[in-house]
């Protein structure tokens, strides 16, 4: 591949996310870095969200983030290892983090896309979500719906 890259834009008024692709014959050093660079200023538009360590204030990134529930009557955030608890509240977790990978599968907890491993879909009418790590969780009966909803937008590139 050359030193160089041509660049294109498109208007589409049927995305609601703009959409990146990268065409290349091969994957290269290069392409990562570019990619590198797309996700890291896609990030920088999303905030960090506060959550509490025992006596510290940690400012945690979005895509750290795996899951966010509610268990007797507190907000806990769960990373790949640690747990925190949150003085955000579940609809205001709802408004804040990044739509396009966060989405409620409960009236009590909230995923992260990005960290889901896969979707279990064998037993009939719910969903087990694997996350990479190996702990799961379950999509309430009700918004079963909306998951695959937003799995299918995923795969035609529209999430």
């Amino acid at each position: 591949m050359e030193n160089r890259v041509n660049i294109s834009f498109e208007t589409d008024l049927s995305c609601e996310f703009p959409q990146v692709i990268i065409k290349a014959d091969k994957r290269t050093e290069k392409i990562d870095k570019i990619i590198e660079a797309i996700e890291k200023c896609v990030h920088e538009d999303v905030s960090r969200i506060s959550v509490s360590d025992g006596d510290s204030i940690i400012l945690l990134e979005q895509k750290d983030i795996m899951r966010v529930y509610t268990e007797n009557r507190k907000v806990v955030v769960c990373t790949d290892d640690k747990e925190y608890e949150s003085k955000i509240t579940l609809r205001e977790f709802e408004e804040i983090l990044d739509k396009g990978y966060f989405v409620r599968i409960s009236r009590f907890e909230i995923i992260n896309l990005r960290k889901v491993f896969s979707f279990d879909l064998s037993m009939s009418g719910t969903i087990r979500v694997i996350f990479d790590g190996a702990s799961e969780t379950w999509v309430a009966r009700r918004y079963v719906k909306d998951i695959l909803r937003k799995l299918d937008k995923m795969n035609k590139g529209e999430v």
